[in-house]
């Protein structure tokens, strides 16, 4: 499984959550783009009990997910994904519709 990120078509930099131009060269073009895991940057655990974690995956991108299915700690490598309810193990959440591109 993997998550959809955007990727400039000019200068290449991934990033979520989506853009409307490039914050790293101005350019306003983009194509998604697949990832499929990260390593684990740092952890929060919410007042409800949910986990978020800042990521870093391997194009460079820090992404915030919400860690479902156990527990990571930093450096884990973890799988990343845009389905909330995937199949069973420890993945990163990363929300996305085609909907919430902009």
């Amino acid at each position: 499984m993997s998550a959809t990120v955007q990727q400039c078509t000019a200068c290449s930099s991934v990033m979520f959550p989506f853009r409307l131009f490039c914050p790293y060269c101005g350019h306003w073009e983009f194509a998604d783009h697949q990832v499929d895991d990260a390593v684990v940057e740092e952890t929060t655990t919410l007042a409800d009990g949910a986990v978020i974690a800042t990521v870093v995956c391997g194009a460079g991108a820090r992404l915030i997910a919400r860690i479902v299915g156990g527990e990571v700690s930093q450096g884990d490598k973890v799988a990343l994904s845009n389905e909330p309810d995937r199949e069973p193990g420890v993945f990163a959440y990363i929300p996305f519709t085609p909907e919430s591109r902009y």
